[in-house]
């Protein structure tokens, strides 16, 4: 049996979803807006799947889901989400995988659907499910950017110019020698560089273990110690070095490990 933490502001839906939830097995805490939910998590709640709707008055989910990875608590940042929403924009299914979401359901949700989602986001090891969802998201990203998309992917904003999700993609620098790219040339992005020598032995021996290993549960096996530790100076590495994110600086290690 799992804690599943219901957040959303349509009173019938979120009677539903917490009904069919204890029916399959499960036990429901629910929240009618962000702010009650962060208040409960606040106070001690410490679910094992939160289902998280995007448009609620307030602190929408985005701006939950957002806190919610970037929480202190390793319990909480820990814990899988999936998106509730009646938005269809395949862009939003990218923003939430980019932004830390494992999985996502469309309104109106199909109740077999729902246990099925359920299921497999807390049979999944959380760090790898987010990381899959992260690189499935931006590869997708990268498809609609190059005119790969294989169906519509929404509306472009009236600017022309694209809209960014979150600080895990780094605005170009502006190109350096002389002169302009030749015509049709795509300028290479820029690359971060981790600069190890910015961390403590024991910081540096935490990064390569990541990175050599498929799993952040590998990681803390191979280190001995728990993967709520692990989660808590990969944290603190991400803040040093000036990375967006815990998820981003996993991808770095691993390309750094080759």
């Amino acid at each position: 049996m799992a804690l599943v933490f219901v957040i959303e502001d349509e009173p019938d839906l979120r009677e539903v979803l917490r009904r069919n939830l204890e029916l399959d097995g499960h036990e429901a805490a629910v929240a009618a807006d962000g702010a009650e939910a962060l208040a409960a998590l606040a106070s001690g709640l410490r679910p094992d799947l939160v289902l998280l709707d995007l448009s609620m008055p307030g602190l929408d989910g985005w701006e939950v889901l957002r806190r919610l990875k970037a929480s202190p608590e390793p319990a909480v940042a820990a814990a899988p989400v999936v998106l509730l929403t009646g938005r269809s924009s395949e862009l939003d299914r990218i923003r939430g995988g980019i932004e830390g979401a494992v999985q996502y359901l469309t309104k109106p949700v199909e109740m077999a659907a729902l246990a099925r989602v359920v299921a497999e986001a807390l049979a999944a090891d959380e760090a790898e499910a987010r990381l899959a969802a992260q690189t499935a998201a931006l590869q997708r990203l990268v498809q609609l950017e190059r005119g790969d998309a294989d169906g519509d992917a929404g509306p472009e904003p009236a600017s022309g110019r694209r809209v960014r999700f979150s600080r895990l993609e780094r605005r170009p620098e502006p190109p350096s020698g002389p002169g302009p790219a030749a015509a049709g040339e795509r300028p290479a992005s820029p690359r971060l560089v981790l600069d190890l020598s910015r961390l403590s032995a024991k910081q540096t021996k935490v990064l390569e273990a990541v990175g050599c290993q498929p799993t952040v549960r590998g990681a803390s096996a191979q280190l001995g110690v728990s993967r709520s530790n692990v989660y808590a100076s990969l944290r603190r590495i991400a803040a040093k070095l000036d990375i967006a994110s815990v998820e981003e600086l996993v991808i770095l290690a691993r390309e750094r490990a080759g």
